[in-house]
Parts: C-alpha cells; sequence; structure tokens
C-alpha cells in the first residue's frame, strides 16, 4: 500500500458512508461486500483507499492491496493476484500461482476457495485500485469472486475512473453496481476543504493569492497539492506569521506548468528517471531505470532517494512507482517527440532483456516509430496467440492494435483481420466483429481466409442465439470454392445446429453431411458437433431412441479422440436424451461426469448449459426446490459470462417452479426478464417460454391472451414434438388448459400429438400415461386416466403422476366412488406436498370442500425462518459448510457445481435470517439433530 501523501480532507461524509460495510465485515458478517469508489484522476480516490485501509487495520482486518496498471490489460489475471499476494498479514497461499497454471476458470476457482479459507480465520478487505485497468480475467473474476464471497467477511473496495473507451473491467464493475454493489462517487473539493488541504500542506494559512492559484485545480486535490508543492520547490511561496502567500511571476498556469516547474529543481539524473519512468508505464526497478540511463544501478543510489524524497516517486518494495498517475502523464507529455522515440527504443530492450510480456515490448517497438514496426507486429500477433484461450478479448485489442501497423493492402492483413473478427466475435463484442467483418469481406478475401472469418462470426453469432444470420453466414462461406474440406465440415457442423429448430429436416441432411466429411477429413470436432446436433433433431422429430443413438455415437467419438472434440461435450445432449426415455439415473450420471469435466476444461461457454439441463432433469423428477437453485446458478454465471441466450430457459425454469408454488409475481417478472431478452434480439427455442407464459396466463384467468399462446404451440406441435418430449407431462396440462379455454382444436392437437410420441416410444412410462392421460382428458374417458395412473406410478415424475391421479379422483369421485375418489385425492396431495407444489395442494383442498370433505390443511414442517423450511439438499450443504468445508470442498463432496452450492446457501442465508457462515455454523452446532438429519 502507498503511504499517504496529503491529508484527507472534506471526504469525512464518504468515509462514514463506507464504515457500516467495514464495521460489518471486521465483526464476521457477510453480505453484499463491495465498494466501488468512482471518480476522475486525481479527485483523491487513492487517498480515500488508504484512509478505508488504515481503519481497517484498526479493526483488525487483514488487507490485501493492489493496484492495476495500463499495460495488465494483457496479462491475464495480473491484477488480482497482485492484490491478492500482497495480504497483510499473509498468507493467502497463492504466492505460487502462475498464469500458466491451469485454464481460467481453475485459477478463479482456487482464488476463490484461498480467500474463502483464509477468511475463516480474519476478516478481509480487498482493495483494488485504479481497477478499470484490470486485465480480462481478472475482470470475470470480480463477476463471479464478488458474489459468491457475499456470505463471507470480505469486503472489496474498487476504484475506478471512467474511461471513453469500454472494457471487460468497467463492464464487470458496471454489473457489480446493478447487482447491489455500494456506489460512492467523489465530487471536487468544495473551497473550504481545499483551503484546509493547502494549510495542511504548507503548515500555514493560505491567503488569497494561494487560493487563486489553488483554485485552477477545480477542487481536484491532487492537482491542488501538486500546484502549492510546486511553488514551495521554487520557493515562490513565502510564509509570514502563519500565514502563507505567492511572490514572484511566474506563476504554474497549469498542472504541466507546475510539473515542469517541479522538474527544474531535481539533478539531472532525477529529471532523466522521471522520464524513463514515465515511459515505461509500470512500476519499474532501479536496474531498469539504469539501464535506460546507461548507468549502473549503484550510481543512481542517490537520485532515486531525490525523487523518492521529493514525493514523486514511492517505494514499492523491490520496485518504483510515480505517486500518481496525473504525474507519468505529465512528465510523459512534457518529453518532446524524438526523446520520446529514443527512450521507447531503450525501453523495448530492457523490456526483452527482463524477459517481459511481448505485447510490452511490441507496444515501445510501436510507439518508437517506423524502424521497430515489422518486429512489432510480429510480436502482437505472438502474444495474441498466447493469451487468445483465455482471454479472447485482449487478444482481439492486440490484433486490432497489429491492423493499424499494416496498410491497407498489405498481404498480411486480411488473415489479420479473420483473426481479430473471430476473437471479438468469440468475446462477445458482436457489433465490432460485424463492423470489421462487413468492412474486410468486401475487400477480395480469399476463399479460405473468408471462409474462416465467416466460421468466427458465425460462431459467435450461434451462442448469443443468432440463428439466422449464423445461416447466412455459413451459406456464404460454402457457396465459394477452394474452402478447404476440414473448414466446411466446421461450417457444415455449425448450419445444422442454426437449423434445428426452424428447418429439423435440412438441419438433419447438413449435420448428416458433416458427419461424413469430418470423419473422411479427420475434423472430428466437426463430427461430433454434427453428431448431437442429429440428436437434437431427432428429439425434435420425436424420435427419442434415435436422438440417444446420435449422442452416444458423438460421445464414444468424443471420448476416442479427445482434444477439441471432447471439448464440444457431447454428454449434454447425450443427458438429455436419456431423460426423455426416463433414463434419469443415466442422464444425472452424464451431468455429474460432464459438468466437472468441462470445468477442468474452462470451457465457459457450456456452464449455463449444464444448469440448464440439470434444473430441468430437477423439474421433471419433482424436485423444485433445487431445480430452482439449479436454474438460479445458470442465470448467475450466464450474466457473469455474458452468456445470454441461455438465461432465457433457465429464466422459465424458475417461473415454472413459482408458479407451483402459486407465486404469481415472482413468475410474472422472470417471465417478463426472458422476453426484454429476445427483445434484445437473442433468439432461442420458444416452446418453453411460451408454455411458462400460457399457463401464467391460465392461472391469472386470462382467457384471451391463453387461447393465442396456445394457439402458436399447436401451430408448430405436430412438427415439433419437443416440449412434449423433454416434458411429457406438458401434454395432458396443454388439454386441460385448451379446454378450460373452450380451445377444443388445441386440445385434440396436443393429444394427437402426444400419443404420437409414445407410439414411437413404446416403452417409456412418462410418454405413455402422458398419452393416455391427455385422452382421458379429451374425452371424458375414466378407463384412460386410470390407465394413466397405471403407467405414471412406474414412472419417475411425480408432479405428472399426481396430476394424472388428481384428475382420476375427479372422475371416480363424479362416478359415483366417493371413497375410492378421496382416497385418489389424498394421494395426489402426498406427492405434490412432498414437491413443494403449493399451488396444487391448495386446488385440491379446494377441490374437496367442494365436494363436501372437509381436509385441516397440513402446516408444511417449518416457517420461513425456521431449519424445518430447509429441504434435504440444503441441509447437506449446511452440514458440510459446518465441517468448515469452502464452497469448492462442498460441490466436490455432493457432485455440484460452486454455484450451485452457492445457491443453496443463498437460500439458507434467507429462510434462516442469518448473513455469514459462522453465523450459520453456531446455529447448526445449536440445533441438536439437524447433522443427522442432513445425512
Amino acid at each position: 500500500m502507498l503511504a499517504a501523501t496529503w491529508p484527507l480532507v472534506g471526504r469525512d461524509t464518504t468515509l462514514e458512508s463506507i464504515r457500516p460495510a467495514l464495521a460489518a465485515t471486521a465483526a464476521g458478517v457477510g453480505g453484499w461486500g463491495c465498494v466501488v469508489v468512482e471518480g476522475p484522476a486525481g479527485i483523491g480516490k487513492t487517498r480515500l483507499l488508504e484512509a478505508v485501509a488504515a481503519e481497517a487495520a484498526e479493526l483488525g482486518v487483514a488487507l490485501a492491496f493492489g493496484r492495476a496498471s495500463e499495460l495488465d490489460r494483457v496479462a491475464p489475471l495480473t491484477s488480482l493476484l497482485t492484490t491478492l499476494q500482497s495480504t497483510d498479514p499473509p498468507d493467502l497461499g497463492l504466492r505460487e500461482l502462475t498464469t500458466s497454471d491451469a485454464n481460467r476458470f481453475q485459477l478463479i476457482d482456487r482464488i476463490g476457495d484461498a480467500v474463502e479459507r483464509y477468511s475463516r480465520t480474519r476478516p478481509l478487505l480487498m482493495i483494488l485500485d485504479d481497477a478499470h485497468w484490470a486485465d480480462e480475467v481478472s475482470a470475470l473474476a470480480l463477476r463471479i469472486l464478488v458474489p459468491s464471497c457475499a456470505s463471507l467477511p470480505v469486503l472489496w473496495l474498487l476504484a475506478r475512473r471512467q474511461t471513453a473507451r469500454p472494457s471487460p473491467a468497467q463492464d464487470a464493475i458496471d454489473w457489480l453496481i446493478d447487482e447491489g454493489a455500494q456506489r460512492v462517487e467523489l465530487d471536487p473539493l468544495p473551497e473550504a476543504a481545499v483551503a484546509d488541504l493547502c494549510a495542511q500542506v504548507l503548515g500555514a494559512v493560505p491567503d488569497e493569492t494561494v487560493m487563486a492559484l489553488a483554485a485552477r485545480s477545480g477542487g481536484n486535490p491532487f492537482l491542488a497539492q501538486q500546484l502549492v508543492t510546486a511553488l514551495q520547490d521554487t520557493c515562490q511561496m513565502r510564509v509570514c506569521e502563519g500565514t502563507a502567500t505567492l511572490v514572484g511571476d511566474a506563476l504554474p498556469s497549469s498542472f504541466l506548468a507546475a510539473v515542469r516547474q517541479r522538474l527544474r529543481g531535481l539533478s539531472p539524473d532525477a529529471r532523466r528517471m522521471l522520464e524513463v519512468g514515465s515511459v515505461l508505464k509500470r512500476p519499474f526497478t532501479v536496474h531498469a531505470a539504469a539501464r535506460m540511463m546507461g548507468r549502473s544501478a549503484a550510481e543512481l543510489l542517490t537520485t532515486t532517494d531525490e525523487t523518492l524524497g521529493g514525493g514523486l516517486l514511492v517505494d514499492r518494495g523491490f520496485e518504483l512507482a510515480f505517486r500518481h498517475d496525473l504525474l507519468a502523464e505529465a512528465v510523459y507529455d512534457n518529453l518532446a517527440g524524438p526523446v520520446r522515440s529514443a527512450l521507447h527504443r531503450e525501453a523495448a530492450e530492457v523490456a526483452r532483456a527482463e524477459n517481459r510480456p511481448p505485447m510490452e515490448i511490441a507496444e515501445h517497438l510501436v510507439r518508437s516509430g517506423s524502424p521497430g514496426t515489422g518486429e512489432a507486429l510480429e510480436m502482437l500477433r505472438d502474444a495474441a496467440t498466447q493469451v487468445a484461450t483465455h482471454t479472447p478479448g485482449t487478444a482481439a485489442d492486440l490484433i486490432l492494435r497489429a491492423l493499424d501497423l499494416v496498410s491497407e493492402h498489405d498481404p498480411a492483413r486480411p488473415a489479420l483481420t479473420a483473426d481479430a473478427v473471430r476473437l471479438l466475435a468469440s468475446a462477445g463484442r458482436l457489433v465490432e466483429a460485424g463492423q470489421l467483418g462487413e468492412t474486410a469481406l468486401h475487400s477480395g478475401l480469399d476463399a479460405a481466409t473468408e471462409a474462416a472469418l465467416r466460421l468466427g462470426l458465425a460462431e459467435a453469432l450461434k451462442h448469443a442465439g443468432h440463428n439466422a444470420v449464423v445461416v447466412h453466414h455459413t451459406e456464404r462461406a460454402l457457396a465459394r470454392s477452394g474452402v478447404p474440406e476440414p473448414l466446411i465440415a466446421r461450417l457444415l457442423a455449425l448450419q445444422a445446429h442454426a437449423l434445428v429448430f426452424d428447418d429439423p429436416d435440412r438441419a438433419d441432411r447438413v449435420a448428416a453431411d458433416a458427419v461424413r466429411l469430418g470423419t473422411e477429413v479427420g475434423e472430428h470436432t466437426a463430427s461430433v458437433f454434427a453428431g448431437v446436433a442429429r440428436s437434437v433433431v431427432a428429439r425434435v422429430r420425436g424420435n427419442l431412441e434415435e436422438a440417444v443413438e446420435h449422442a452416444e455415437w458423438a460421445t464414444g467419438l468424443a471420448d476416442r479422440v479427445g482434444g477439441e472434440a471432447h471439448h464440444r461435450h457431447p454428454r449434454l445432449w447425450l443427458g438429455c436424451a436419456l431423460a426423455t426415455l426416463d433414463r434419469f439415473d443415466e442422464a444425472e450420471a452424464m451431468y455429474t461426469t460432464g459438468q466437472r469435466e468441462a470445468q477442468q476444461m474452462g470451457t465457459a461457454w457450456s456452464q449455463p448449459l449444464w444448469h440448464f439441463y440439470r434444473a430441468s432433469l430437477l423439474l421433471g423428477a419433482g424436485h423444485l426446490a433445487d431445480a430452482e437453485t439449479e436454474a438460479e446458478a445458470g442465470v448467475r454465471i450466464a450474466e457473469q459470462l455474458t452468456a445470454l441466450q441461455m438465461s432465457i430457459p433457465l429464466l422459465t425454469i424458475i417461473a415454472q417452479v413459482a408458479i407451483r408454488r402459486a407465486q404469481v409475481t415472482v413468475a410474472r417478472n422472470h417471465l417478463q426478464r426472458a422476453q426484454q431478452l429476445l427483445a434484445d434480439g437473442i433468439t432461442v427455442a420458444r416452446e418453453d417460454l411460451t408454455w411458462s407464459m400460457a399457463q401464467l396466463r391460465d392461472l391469472t384467468g386470462e382467457t384471451a391472451a391463453t387461447r393465442d399462446l396456445l394457439g402458436s404451440l399447436c401451430e408448430v406441435l405436430p412438427d415439433r414434438k419437443l416440449l412434449l418430449a423433454n416434458d411429457p407431462g406438458a401434454g395432458p396440462a396443454l388439454v386441460r388448459i385448451a379446454l378450460r379455454a373452450c380451445a377444443a382444436e388445441h386440445a385434440k392437437t396436443a393429444t394427437v400429438t402426444m400419443r404420437q410420441l409414445a407410439d414411437r416410444s413404446p416403452g417409456v412410462a412418462s410418454l405413455a400415461g402422458a398419452a393416455a392421460h391427455a385422452e382421458g382428458l379429451l374425452y371424458q374417458d375414466v378407463g384412460a386416466l386410470r390407465e394413466a395412473v397405471l403407467y405414471y406410478r412406474l414412472s419417475p415424475r411425480p408432479l405428472a403422476s399426481a396430476s394424472a391421479i388428481e384428475d382420476l379422483a375427479v372422475a371416480e369421485y363424479l362416478a359415483g366412488h366417493r371413497h375410492q375418489g378421496v382416497e385418489l385425492f389424498d394421494e395426489a396431495v402426498g406427492l405434490y406436498r412432498a414437491c413443494g407444489a403449493q399451488l396444487d395442494v391448495a386446488r385440491v383442498y379446494k377441490r374437496l370442500r367442494t365436494f363436501g370433505v372437509r381436509r385441516v390443511a397440513v402446516v408444511e414442517p417449518g416457517s420461513e425462518d425456521s431449519w424445518g423450511s430447509l429441504t434435504q439438499s440444503e441441509l447437506r450443504v449446511v452440514r458440510l459448510v459446518a465441517e468448515g468445508l469452502t464452497n469448492r470442498d462442498v460441490a466436490d463432496r455432493l457432485y455440484l457445481s460452486p454455484h450451485t452450492v452457492d445457491s443453496h446457501l443463498r437460500h439458507v442465508f434467507t429462510k434462516l435470517g442469518v448473513r455469514s457462515r459462522v453465523e450459520l455454523t453456531r446455529k447448526f452446532v445449536a440445533e441438536d439433530g439437524i447433522g443427522q438429519d442432513a445425512a
């Protein structure tokens, strides 16, 4: 941490606003522990951080204080690791951690684990100054770690200034603020505070001449302090009887002029050391400065003391740094052009000798002028290659920098542009990628380069859900002759996925071509990806055994060849296909294995998908609370990764759970959020969202809207059976709602489609039960309802079973079989209650009352603030947390993702009214028998 250089004045109110969060952290209380301090350069952000850090030390809070620098942007995880490795008292156990150890998600997980373990013994304040410079992986880490530390005594304090150009760091901080981080804006100091500052710097009361000059700072404390100090250094300030006044005519007119005046009072070596440091643009060693100055390190010891004593540089342990960025910028701006170029050439050689990152060397070569441009171009490309896997956005920036170095007609430009487009698209910067891509596509690219460019664009657009544009780009690329066959196979596989929902027949043909060609030319990644596309097409058509066969083939191939093919995670689709055949245990095994593989590989794009499929499986199995928890975890990771396409189906699952609980407002809010994402241009298979909206409209009695929504579903239902394949219970539910909405044709369409689906997979109990159930409702056939109940009792879907039992109970009661009807009602209630479906329980009790049967409503065990309100999954998590396990440890023990564990804990904290793990553990220990219940 930097030592304070001027007193903190005029910030009492600001400090007071931060103190509650600091006090809560010191007391071991969790919560959303993040404060963002904002303001322009020199406004006092760093000084405020120093003051908070000092108060934290007095409260016994451990401190990790770091500061990002401009060059951090191209060094993955540097910003955060530098902060974490400065813990006082040490140590977080991250001294040996380097960015080359593992993929970015493993690194972030290890950091989260270390922070969690450390904070158990002592509360922790994490300060990152100049966070706007943070690198791409550090920005992602902030998105993930700040929320995951909510239950820990950890306070994150970030300082930033707004920059004109968006960046991952700025986006991450904006997201944190939207999610609840406290935002503190530093305004210019009032005149009284500026006077107080000047008095404390000068040791005397400033008169009107001093205050007139200080007013030029615009209330910026750093600028005011520098102006006053410059006058002191040049003997233009006189103190008489405790009052300071200005003397002389050569008063600085600006901050730059003030810095120039201060430099004039330094020795030539001290001035040159400052100039060298400003060119290096990062903390530097005395040895680095000596090399650039052509001196020995020993010769600069006195010079170093001079710059430190003058308050221009500060000691950062083994390195020197400017007291403030504005000082460095001022020194740099005062350099003459030729001098600046020469120093950059020297800096490039020093960076090379110190084995600095290629980007740093390249940047100096670029700024040195044309002689180093060719070498700089190669270095930029090499640097982009090195970081592309973990930080595509940073790699894209490097390539864009390289593009600035080549002319419009340079032969290297098309390939560079294709790389930039691909990387921008991978980083989610679709507008930039599209603009650059469209420009490049009109510049006469050869077939292979154009195809690679369009493939990069299409892959990113597919993740964003823009399927029509994906088809356009792949068609254009495939239309050209001379495209390499491996590239053709990948284009075909991607096109197949984009066509699955709009034209499944064509999708299957294209996927089959991709499988064939990929197999012939050894492009196994395309074969695997196309194989799972065929599996999805088979599910859409209702050919469920075929869906399993295609997914099993793709999984087997990926396991055999490994590499990038394995990164396509065909187990995702195999698990889903197995679930449609009621093979829930096998599906769960696929998800458990596949999700662990994805975490090890660091394939970020797949994380929301794993959560979605597991949530779908849990919903089908009637575990409503666990399904909600899994879906919430998926939404959070989708937002953290800005992979918003998957947020839509995840939000519909949360809405489905809310509907089952009669939480109308909650369901409506989630569905409106999903609709907004669709309105923003994200496209997905709409069945799940439309179906959820139809259920909500039915629940709220909006008959006309319900009928319209069912109409849009049934319009595609005969050809697209995906909704009913994934959730057989949706078939009879759709029939029931359609009949209630006086839409008999829609009810008939759903019934016929359900029967077709069941007949194609005759051994699947859920499908057979759903078909009989739908027919029983449509034709008022008690025999069909009895058949449905028999089938459902062999299936793993309790909610669908309870629904059929309830409908049979009504039919039996109306047929005069009163005793049998009541028994069936009681059975349905038992199933609904076990699943947590309060809406359904209430409906059955209402029906019983209508039939003159009185039942005392069973109070659910426990209330919202008691242990009885926790699910068994939540209790298992609590027990392991109380044993001292971290989220990662708990996740490994329970075969879950850490995000799911975090979601469980959020629910537990809300139900029990606690804010920290310490408080949770105390409550747990005080409760006899809870630990055994959770086993």
